[in-house]
């Protein structure tokens, strides 16, 4: 009788067991794993706040440097993600951007002048190609959704002086030129959904922040002032960027 109880012990036991295991198994089945997609196109956007270094011109004999207050380049980009590339993930991408920044003041000959009232604005449209390397620290864990990358573009620029002048007196120039123009950027990407912002909306899926810096330049850009007076002038700009994209 004991050997009976025991046998039939063994059998129940058994029995849980393999009940367990299959319970497990269409519990696996009905919640599958979703991994994210490392490569494919993307599209996206990018602001900054930037800060452009004077630019200059001449107009009735004197040389005429501008400074100007803090401006904005807002963009729209799409490209393509190669995925995993040994320890970084190369993407390129195209960009299309205008950008503006209002006068602060001008000076004549290096020397600034008191009590005038300066006016007008650089805009400036912006196209590029532009190539990044992301760089993943970890594949697992927080610090995973967070990819340093660097990189730059290659593209156009046509910069408008546009209506510059002093109150009073007259514009001084108003004309524009289209020349080379390259930027360096350097920053992260935060992941939305990997540090657990937006985990319950698939609108925000493989959604990544980018925070950044670029410097922009152009060079050799001709005008001609009002005055008929014609010379050249560089662009260079500092930015801190804020871009969203959303890779498909």
């Amino acid at each position: 009788m004991n050997i009976l109880k025991r046998v039939l012990l063994t059998c129940a036991f058994s029995t849980a067991i393999v009940g367990a295991v299959n319970a497990a198994d269409m519990a696996i089945e009905q919640a599958p794993v979703v991994v994210p997609s490392t490569s494919g196109f993307y599209i996206g956007s990018l602001s900054s706040v930037s800060f452009l270094d004077d630019t200059s011109f001449s107009d009735l004999g004197n040389s005429i440097s501008t400074d100007y207050d803090p401006g904005f380049y807002s963009s729209v980009r799409a490209g393509y993600n190669f995925g995993s590339m040994g320890f970084v993930s190369p993407r390129v991408e195209l960009e299309l951007g205008y950008g503006s920044a209002s006068v602060d003041a001008h000076s004549i000959n290096g020397a600034g002048v008191a009590g005038i009232d300066s006016f007008g604005d650089a805009r400036s449209f912006q196209g590029y190609v532009n190539g990044y390397l992301d760089i993943p620290l970890t594949n697992d864990g927080f610090f995973s959704a967070i990819t340093p990358f660097v990189g730059g573009g290659v593209g156009f620029m046509n910069l408008e002086l546009r209506k510059q002048g002093v109150a009073g007196i007259a514009t001084l120039i108003d004309d524009s030129d289209t020349q080379f123009a390259y930027h360096l950027d350097a920053g992260v990407g935060i992941n939305l959904q990997g540090i657990g912002l937006f985990s319950d909306m698939s609108l925000f899926d493989n959604t990544t922040l980018d925070i950044g810096y670029r410097f922009t330049a152009a060079d050799d850009f001709d005008f001609v002032a009002r005055d008929g007076a014609a010379s050249s002038t560089e662009f260079r700009s500092h930015a801190v960027t804020f871009g969203l994209r959303k890779q498909f």
